[in-house]
């Protein structure tokens, strides 16, 4: 969880890039992601060394060879060209970090060698992942822009100042790399790299992976899918007392702690998370944000997963039929792809077939088509698949559509189709899409083509999508502590799975959210140093040991527990216990100045003379000035940025000196009727102001909200959100008969279809001889009858209560036939005037 000024600097990395002449985002997201991985680099490396692995940084056996043979001045020369240490970001940060031209003439020359420095026991290694990937890494920012490399380099030497050590550093790192891709989500960035996070939280949920299972996303992009999936591993083997979720259900403190060693490896095994892009720059950058994210060398490759395998080694291993447990996708749609670069497996992509010319062609070049056989293909049986397809994939009448619908249906099972709102995308695109998710069941060796048999799916579970975590407008409003379709939709679709129908007809009018709660949250110093936490800016700021930050996030309630957790009652309980005392100080520190005025004038009995006030503004003349120094002093312990605690100490600091200077002046003014009680003496204002600075600033942080792991706040909804449809429903038939003439009818007492009648009309055929569907066999409003349609308005069941009304059934008749004689008037009196009657 990132504070509000982590963020406020992730925005003006951006910005220095931007004005830096780095318009694309990719680009400029790209060069970022060189100078987070150059800092990363030098850490893992440190770790590297501590394993006794030789350092990236030192000389390879090659760079020594040339300089034992070079003659003595050349190999002066070899040794500069050939030290690596210039290359260290702790060397770049202090010595050349306005000079872009050492980036670009010697950094990264040899980042581009980075391969060759792994040895060869690195394989499973934090590094053993790179295969070349920066190979062709070249730095791009205008050698005359090196005040924007400066301000850079501080920049994220900022963002990641707090960060510590372990596992709470990789958490701030992976956080802040996620903010910086979402930055490409906002206007003008370009946001069609990125899917919404809390949609693919969401579908991962929806599978609900373990640990050990191979997951792949073919189109990955950032590689949101894979680091997700990773995260809801974690959440499920992390107490729920420690987790945590925003109100989007982001998660924290993830540690994995009821794992076992073998579990716990495999969720961080870069193995079990694969992905494919087709774009060079994004898989080198969703790489980078796998390995910000914990996941030990992952496999984010480049190569285009519909093309062609055929002497591409590293794509056919990925690519290999039937591996994997899970396919999570949100592959490109509504484009074309070109056949002749097409992977020409007939089994995973079908053939036109027949007997044309075009028979050995393949049925579509439809990217979002192709996509999902490939995901068939690559699914092990009963592997699963939840993946973002545009709405046309679910109707389109085109023969690749309704092939691919009836080979899903007939010899796969289709759980669920879920469909989201229009704007989910927006503003980058207004194409309404669908979350389908399936299970594969037929091997791809036993694909047949379509004989009418008995559809493995035999309902298909449906969910409308209307409100979710932001508004469906191009503004993208969050909307927190709002109505989420998506919490509800997750509870029922496991009753769903668990239950089938019943379950699913149990739940119709009821609506699940989770519970929500305010919080205030603060990057913290170890909590065995809670007293400290109050000086968190100064003692940073001033102590070269930063190795007492442990990085990590904390409620203020928990690192004082005396604290509320509501901000709001946080704020009273402080404000109750430190105005008073602020007031009392404030007293005190003037009390020795005014006594001595008021002793003075006290026994004349009378109201004192402007004298008296005279003589008391000269004895207190600098204390007002001493006592606002010594509250400004305290201001050190407060967050130097946006903090919320900082007004409040201003506050209350001013209006108890104001407050106390105003009473002395009336015991001064009124000497005669005031008496002028015991004051303890201020031995040491500092020390007094700072104890009360101490208290104000556990204040400080930034407001959260978030939701409880449970999703069981039950209301009731008037118009249900799910419902179930048939694959294949007979029709009832009275007049059938069996050959033996023992049975009539189709359907039994019970209005179950007789298996008997089943087979006669399969016997016969249920289609005709153009491949139409004969009339009067199946419910038309079933899904096979309506050539597989699966767009979910095509079964949406009418809303009855629209139509109710206060008036009775004699009252509504009357208003129809008041409304049927004026239409026909009206008619009349057009006719006239047609006619020139009138």
């Amino acid at each position: 969880m990132l504070a509000p000024h982590i963020k406020k600097k992730v925005d003006k990395l951006w910005d220095r890039f931007w004005s830096a002449g780095l318009t694309n985002p990719l680009v400029a997201v790209e060069q970022i992601t060189y100078l987070l991985f150059l800092k990363r680099l030098e850490d893992i490396d440190n770790i590297r060394v501590s394993r006794n692995l030789p350092s990236i940084y030192d000389l390879t056996d090659e760079e020594k060879s040339k300089i034992a043979e070079a003659n003595e001045e050349d190999r002066v020369k070899l040794r500069k060209q050939f030290d690596a240490s210039t290359c260290r970001w702790s060397y770049i940060r202090q010595l050349e970090k306005t000079n872009p031209r050492h980036l670009s003439e010697v950094v990264f020359p040899w980042l581009r060698t980075i391969d060759s420095r792994l040895s060869a026991q690195e394989t499973d290694a934090e590094l053993g992942g790179l295969d070349k990937r920066m190979a062709d890494a070249y730095f791009q920012l205008d050698p005359n822009k090196g005040q924007v490399l400066g301000d850079a380099i501080d920049l994220i030497d900022q963002l990641f100042a707090r960060a510590g050590e372990g596992s709470a550093a990789q958490d701030i790192m992976g956080d802040t790399f996620e903010y910086l891709l979402s930055e490409m989500a906002t206007a003008g960035k370009n946001g069609q790299f990125r899917t919404p996070r809390h949609l693919i939280r969401f579908m991962v949920e929806l599978l609900d992976p373990k640990p050990g299972d191979k997951i792949i996303d073919p189109a990955a992009g950032t590689g949101g899918f894979l680091f997700s999936a990773q995260q809801y591993l974690m959440r499920k083997f992390t107490l729920p007392d420690t987790i945590r979720l925003e109100w989007d259900g982001t998660p924290h403190r993830l540690d994995g702690a009821g794992t076992t060693t073998r579990e716990y490896a495999e969720i961080h095994n870069g193995a079990n998370f694969v992905g494919l892009d087709n774009d060079r720059t994004m898989t080198r950058i969703g790489w980078m944000n796998l390995i910000l994210h914990d996941i030990a060398d992952p496999q984010l490759v480049q190569g285009d997963s519909l093309s062609k395998r055929e002497s591409k080694a590293k794509l056919a291993e990925l690519l290999t039929p039937e591996s994997y447990r899970f396919v999570l996708a949100n592959p490109p749609f509504t484009g074309t792809v070109d056949t002749a670069d097409l992977e020409e497996d007939s089994v995973l992509f079908p053939r036109i077939g027949g007997g044309g010319k075009k028979n050995k062609d393949t049925v579509t070049n439809k990217s979002e088509l192709l996509f999902l056989w490939l995901m068939l293909d690559l699914l092990d049986i009963s592997g699963r698949c939840a993946v973002i397809i545009p709405e046309g994939v679910l109707f389109g009448n085109t023969d690749a559509h309704k092939r691919l619908r009836r080979e899903l249906l007939t010899e796969h099972v289709v759980e669920a189709l879920l469909s989201l709102p229009g704007g989910v995308f927006q503003p980058y695109t207004g194409v309404k899409t669908s979350i389908l998710i399936f299970r594969k069941e037929t091997r791809r060796d036993d694909k047949q083509s379509f004989t009418c048999q008995a559809p493995r799916t035999e309902y298909v579970w449906f969910y409308e999508v209307n409100d979710h975590c932001y508004s469906n407008d191009a503004k993208q409003t969050e909307r927190k502590e709002q109505s989420n379709d998506l919490w509800d939709a997750l509870v029922k679709f496991k009753v769903w799975l668990n239950e089938g129908r019943p379950g699913s007809e149990r739940l119709e009018k009821t609506y699940w959210q989770p519970t929500f709660q305010k919080q205030r949250w603060r990057q913290a110093l170890l909590r065995d140093s809670a007293d400290q936490l109050t000086a968190a800016g100064y003692a940073f700021a001033n102590q070269s040991d930063t190795g007492m930050w442990d990085g990590q996030v904390w409620g203020i309630h928990e690192l004082f527990p005396e604290l509320p957790s509501d901000p709001k009652a946080a704020e009273e309980q402080i404000k109750a216990k430190v105005q008073p005392a602020l007031l009392a100080l404030a007293k005190r520190y003037l009390a020795p100045a005014t006594r001595e005025i008021w002793a003075k004038w006290h026994p004349a009995q009378i109201p004192a003379p402007q004298q008296a006030l005279d003589d008391w503004q000269k004895a207190i003349k600098n204390l007002p000035q001493e006592f606002r120094r010594a509250a400004s002093d305290a201001q050190r312990f407060f967050e130097s940025e946006d903090s919320p605690a900082l007004p409040f100490w201003k506050d209350w600091t001013k209006e108890a000196l104001n407050t106390a200077l105003a009473e002395h002046e009336i015991i001064v003014t009124q000497a005669n009727r005031n008496s002028f009680g015991e004051y303890q003496p201020v031995n040491d204002l500092v020390r007094e102001m700072e104890a009360l600075a101490r208290e104000v600033a556990k204040l400080d942080g930034f407001d959260v909200v978030l939701r409880s792991l449970a999703i069981d706040q039950q209301t009731t909804i008037d118009t249900a959100k799910h419902w179930v449809i048939p694959v294949r429903q007979w029709l009832p038939n009275d007049d059938w008969q069996s050959v033996d003439g023992k049975l009539q009818g189709s359907h039994d007492a019970g209005g179950l279809v007789r298996p008997e009648y089943v087979q006669a009309m399969m016997a016969a055929g249920l289609f005709d001889d153009k491949g139409n569907l004969k009339d009067d066999l199946l419910d038309p409003d079933c899904i096979e009858a309506r050539d597989w349609n699966l767009s979910a308005g095509q079964y949406k069941p009418f809303d009855f209560s629209q139509l109710k009304s206060d008036k009775s059934v004699v009252e509504l008749i009357s208003e129809l036939r008041e409304t049927e004689q004026n239409i026909l008037g009206g008619l009349d009196k057009l006719l006239a005037m047609v006619e020139g009657r009138e």
